[in-house]
């Protein structure tokens, strides 16, 4: 193995045979303030969701893909779990560096627009081969929820699953409709977790190793919160606000206004669940 620049190796890990996690510095959310771009591929390497604004960080990105092509091996395109930007900031100009395609989902193309030109799609089933190996063909999952687009990356063999923003090993996911869908969500969330993933890469914070007990708390602890906000309901109307301070007393109230976002997806699923009413576009009641 080529050794990697001296100052990439603080963000840089190798995980597994052809996974490589750079975590560079994006303008992300709070306490999180890294994303992880994953170099997926034992030959043909597919970068995903490099992020990064900052020229120091674009430096240590470069540099590793020179040390992985001192390997032999040989970056071919770039896939995007999503349209965020802590996910999409460097894309253009790792294209423009390295001639190299961009691959998302055709919802992450259209919340994209103008602002970012996809160049294929990528949809539920395809396969980004990383060589001839049974253990490294790196299959397209579209899970929505978080974002219309979402997708990860899950090579089966051996059960590896770059999982963008599904999950967080720092901070929390955000479900902010009207992109964001609770339900949908939750629905993934099983998905992923019924995967029996070894090893799970999410784009904020460390490797996951115990990959499907993470999810299940993951999803678990999503489905109390969604207690707690139904339990901060009455049969008088309640604006967002008062149901976000009263389900979320564990959150710094600095954090409220952030947290609100998830409690009105809460709220949206509760009102599909039969179990609360929407009176106004911020006022809630018992159903």
């Amino acid at each position: 193995m080529s050794p990697l620049p001296p100052d990439a190796s603080p963000h840089w890990t190798r995980p597994a045979e052809g996974l490589d996690v750079l975590a560079l510095r994006t303008p992300t959310l709070p306490p999180a303030t890294r994303t992880n771009t994953s170099l997926c591929g034992q030959r043909d390497v597919w970068i995903v969701d490099p992020a990064t604004p900052h020229e120091a960080d674009r430096g240590l990105l470069l540099a590793t893909i020179d040390a992985l092509v001192r390997e032999g091996r040989r970056p071919m395109g770039i896939v995007l779990t999503h349209h965020h930007v802590d996910h999409v900031g460097g894309a253009a100009w790792l294209r423009d560096r390295l001639g190299l395609a961009i691959w998302a989902h055709p919802e992450t193309a259209r919340l994209l627009g103008d602002a970012l030109e996809v160049d294929h799609g990528a949809v539920e089933d395809d396969i980004f081969p990383g060589s001839h190996a049974r253990d490294d063909r790196w299959h397209v999952l579209f899970t929505p929820g978080h974002a219309p687009g979402h997708i990860c990356l899950y090579e089966p063999v051996r059960r590896l699953l770059v999982a963008g923003d599904m999950v967080a090993s720092v901070g929390t996911i955000v479900i902010a409709p009207p992109e964001g869908h609770m339900a949908t969500y939750l629905a993934q969330l099983a998905r992923l977790e019924a995967l029996g993933a070894s090893l799970l890469v999410p784009a904020h914070g460390d490797v996951i190793a115990e990959a499907s007990e993470r999810l299940r708390f993951t999803r678990l602890h999503r489905l109390e919160r969604e207690e707690k906000v139904a339990a901060a309901l009455d049969a008088a109307p309640r604006e967002l606000m008062e149901i976000t301070r009263a389900a979320y007393t564990d959150v710094p109230a600095a954090l409220h206004r952030l947290a609100s976002a998830s409690a009105r997806a809460h709220l949206d699923k509760l009102v599909d669940d039969g179990v609360a009413r929407a009176l106004t576009d911020d006022r809630w009641a018992l159903a």
